[in-house]
């Protein structure tokens, strides 16, 4: 069977939220973005996953953080917390090197998503980068209880975004820009992004979804 629905699609998906791609991978159906923001630099991958006559579309955001042996208990409560908290999307961890991920898997409906359904699926997930984005570091640096820290990343972003209309996703959208080729240090240093491993880490998350 042919599936109409293409990582061609998604990519105009992108366009029209006036995102710029920072790479295609056709053979993988993957796309990578790269944003900075009062997050410092992040970065999303996108991604069709094709099983049959059913299809899901992946969005991943690699590198989120690393949880370590200190303060690791506190780490895993908090991120338990905020997946109880939030409509979409999880927080995964790598018990192998500590890595936190964030990733939602949406079934497509008919092999397609409409641009408003994606919008609302990506703004949701901009939005929990936005709020959490300094949940680990508050309690490993801060010292602040995972309760704190929650309570604290949200005050922080709903007090920059008091019209909760849409819940905060134009003010998340609103506080990042696409990263520019020569850009200057990040706020919050990231570990060094290397796209082929990222790749090969969205074909293995990808490969968890069977038919």
């Amino acid at each position: 069977m042919t599936n109409s629905f293409s990582i061609l699609h998604v990519a105009e998906y992108l366009k029209r939220l006036g995102l710029k791609i920072s790479q295609v991978d056709r053979s993988q159906h993957t796309i990578e973005l790269t944003f900075r923001g009062e997050q410092g630099q992040w970065h999303m991958i996108t991604g069709i996953h094709h099983s049959g006559n059913a299809s899901k579309l992946m969005l991943i955001v690699p590198l989120i953080g690393t949880v370590s042996e200190q303060k690791r208990l506190e780490c895993l409560e908090a991120l338990l917390a905020v997946n109880y908290r939030i409509a979409m999307g999880k927080f995964g961890i790598d018990l192998n090197d500590g890595e936190v991920r964030l990733e939602e898997s949406i079934p497509l409906a008919d092999q397609k998503i409409t641009f408003e359904q994606f919008r609302l699926a990506f703004s949701a997930l901009v939005q929990t980068v936005a709020i959490y984005h300094d949940l680990l570091p508050r309690i490993i640096e801060g010292n602040q209880t995972p309760e704190d820290a929650l309570q604290s990343c949200e005050n922080e972003f709903f007090a920059q975004a008091p019209d909760e209309s849409d819940f905060g996703l134009t003010a998340a959208m609103a506080q990042i820009t696409e990263t520019p080729e020569q850009s200057t240090t990040p706020q919050h240093e990231q570990p060094e992004l290397d796209v082929n491993e990222v790749l090969e880490e969205v074909a293995r998350l990808l490969s968890r979804y069977p038919e």
